[in-house]
């Protein structure tokens, strides 16, 4: 989704990061340079200098079909609406070895992987739309299967993925409640959308509602969603040929270090790794926790890329640069970023955690001044609910951006109908509520096979890193 939805526009000053010589042996990269965000002109009266987003904020699955016409051309076929994919259900590359679908800066293996899968969604669907249409051109059989592979990410997203961060019975009832509405799905597909937004749901809304604000992501949404301590240092690569062992458990293989799973050289390994052996093995392996400490070693010297997917020359350190940007483009520090979303601040340390090793820490960092925390930071320390991965000041964004992504979109809104989606593409959408329902479409048997619960996400009931015997989620501080 991040893919999707952001990324910053830079400036082509570069500025150099150096660390204090008593810190820096502790530190992968000494120092590092890297390009400022460009700030230009808004247009409003209030805000003078802001951001500008290259990719299109809406949830329109531009991570595969891209943000303009160049990259359209690119993964399109010309032919009866499909995108390009190669013969083995996997991405097409180019001769430097970069994939040709939408968003390719930054790529990585679980990105990829979910390009394969939803590539195929969207040419599953151009043939069943050309089955039920035979009159529709390729133009608009490709225009109606993007909008029904957007809503089914969008739906998997909304109570699927979100759910599993926030594992509640509360919240998955909200989150369904943010599709289906207080009535529930039956009584939705029943007699249609009924009651506004609150029984009825946002998605069929009549019209879209945007709070007098242009469509837009804040900046205050890209901070929370910094979530790269839930991404591990190395891929445990299962072996799908073995029989499973207890509870559906694959036989590990072999791991891969993240490193070599990023950019061009990643995308040379995947294809020697099949489709179902990658979705299998990540499946298997939890997600690192949202906590301070647990931040992946080879994102700290790590190659970013350019907006084309090339290499740039300068490694960074990512953790660092993260705690930079937020400063860099006046995201509040921890205590006033609470008091804007009405949330108790903190006065000591002990107010955000019982950790007696993270408070020590905080008070060498920033003394007894709790005003100075930087928002990740503090974010990653905070106690948690019970049953939540994410802290409670990352969640009230994210609960409130979720519902704007769908309540301002015409396409969840006064467009989501038959008559834009089609009969049929209506009807894919609405009976597609997870991500292993795609995963059956396309790879039956797999999930069967393999799934020991009824998500396709497994964030916190993995097998043990073969390492240490320990869950991941649980790495020692490093």
């Amino acid at each position: 989704m991040i893919h999707d939805w952001m990324d910053h526009l830079e400036s082509a000053k570069q500025i150099k990061l150096e660390a204090s010589s008593k810190v820096a042996k502790q530190c992968p990269l000494r120092s590092f340079k890297f390009y400022k965000t460009k700030k230009v002109n808004t247009g409003l009266d209030d805000i003078k200098k802001g951001h500008l987003n290259i990719r299109t904020s809406w949830w329109d699955g531009s991570a595969i079909y891209g943000s303009n016409s160049s990259q359209l051309h690119k993964v399109r076929t010309y032919k009866e609406g499909k995108l390009k994919i190669a013969k083995h259900g996997l991405l097409q590359h180019d001769k430097d070895g970069l994939d040709t679908a939408g968003k390719i800066r930054n790529g990585w293996i679980s990105v990829s992987t979910l390009k394969d899968l939803f590539i195929l969604e969207h040419n599953a669907m151009c043939d069943a739309l050309k089955k039920e249409y035979p009159d529709l051109d390729d133009k608009d059989l490709y225009r109606h299967a993007r909008l029904v592979t957007s809503a089914v990410m969008a739906k998997i997203h909304t109570i699927d993925w979100t759910v599993e961060l926030l594992k509640t019975d509360t919240l998955r009832a909200g989150m369904r409640a943010n599709w289906y509405g207080l009535l529930g799905k039956r009584f939705k597909d029943t007699y249609g959308h009924v009651g506004g937004r609150y029984l009825g749901g946002l998605v069929g809304l009549k019209k879209p509602n945007n709070h007098g604000v242009p469509y837009s992501l804040t900046e205050e949404f890209v901070s929370v969603y910094r979530l790269h301590s839930l991404v591990p240092d190395h891929l445990l690569i299962r072996d799908i040929d073995a029989p499973p062992g207890p509870n559906k458990s694959p036989k590990l293989s072999h791991k891969v270090d993240m490193v070599h799973l990023i950019g061009s050289r990643g995308e040379g390994k995947l294809s020697k790794i099949g489709f179902s052996t990658r979705m299998v093995s990540m499946g298997h392996q939890a997600c690192g926790a949202l906590e301070l400490w647990n931040y992946p070693v080879w994102l700290r010297d790590v190659v970013p890329q350019n907006v084309d997917g090339t290499d740039r020359d300068n490694h960074v350190d990512l953790a660092s640069l993260e705690i930079y940007r937020d400063r860099e483009r006046n995201a509040p520090r921890y205590n006033e970023f609470r008091r804007s979303l009405f949330l108790i601040p903190i006065s000591t340390w002990d107010d955000l955690t019982d950790n007696e090793e993270v408070i020590d820490t905080l008070h060498e960092v920033y003394g007894d001044d709790v005003e100075q925390l930087d928002l990740l930071v503090g974010m990653l320390a905070e106690k948690k609910i019970k049953g939540f991965a994410l802290c409670e000041t990352a969640f009230v964004i994210f609960l409130v951006m979720a519902s704007r992504r769908l309540e301002a979109d015409r396409f969840f809104t006064s467009d989501f109908n038959e008559q834009v989606y089609t009969r049929k593409g209506f009807e894919w959408v609405n009976t597609s509520e997870t991500l292993k329902d795609v995963l059956d479409r396309h790879y039956p048997g797999m999930t069967g096979q393999w799934m020991n619960s009824t998500s396709a996400f497994t964030v916190w009931d993995a097998p043990p890193d073969p390492d240490n015997h320990i869950p991941i989620y649980l790495r020692i501080p490093r």
